[in-house]
């Protein structure tokens, strides 16, 4: 009989090719995680900035017809008595059923921004945004000072764990 001259790789030899790879994936792996969810938050963070920029021009729009010694604010939520998503008021009107400037504000927001309480949700589970931080959001204020400026005020009631810093614009 010929003896045939078999050269492949012994079981040992793929055993230990095996577990050097999965060493490798485990080292790449944990190094690769805090990019990705940095990176999930910069994109939460870029939405969020874009709200802050649509009530701006909202707040802008409305110039004409707003009380200027009067700061308003914007609440993004996900559950607004008006079934929008958007609560509007002043400091001295906090009311869930906006008139004059706040409806205008309001309106405005909606369409710059492109708001959808339907689309849009809050919270851990089927929430739209993708970061830890950003599905322990509960609800988004915006206020617009009369002194100038605005800042973007992200709550989370749930835990401190995860937070946004505040969002701020002149």
């Amino acid at each position: 009989m010929k003896k045939l001259n078999n050269k492949g790789f012994s079981l040992v030899e793929l055993i230990i090719v095996i577990a050097i790879m999965a060493i490798l994936v485990g080292v790449v792996g944990s190094q690769v995680i805090p990019y990705l969810e940095n990176s999930r938050k910069a994109k939460d963070i870029q939405v969020l900035s874009s709200w802050n920029t649509s009530a701006m021009s909202a707040y802008s729009g409305a110039a004409a017809i707003i009380d200027p010694t009067l700061d308003y604010y914007l609440r993004i939520t996900d559950g607004a008595t008006d079934g929008t998503g958007v609560n509007v008021g002043t400091t001295t009107n906090p009311t869930t059923t906006p008139t004059g400037a706040c409806q205008s504000i309001k309106n405005a927001f909606m369409e710059l921004s492109g708001f959808n309480v339907a689309a849009f949700k809050f919270g851990s589970t089927g929430g739209s945004f993708e970061s830890k931080a950003g599905k322990d959001i509960d609800w988004v204020e915006v206020w617009i000072k009369h002194e100038g400026g605005m800042q973007m005020t992200i709550h989370n009631a749930t835990s401190a764990k995860y937070n946004f810093d505040v969002i701020y614009s002149k």
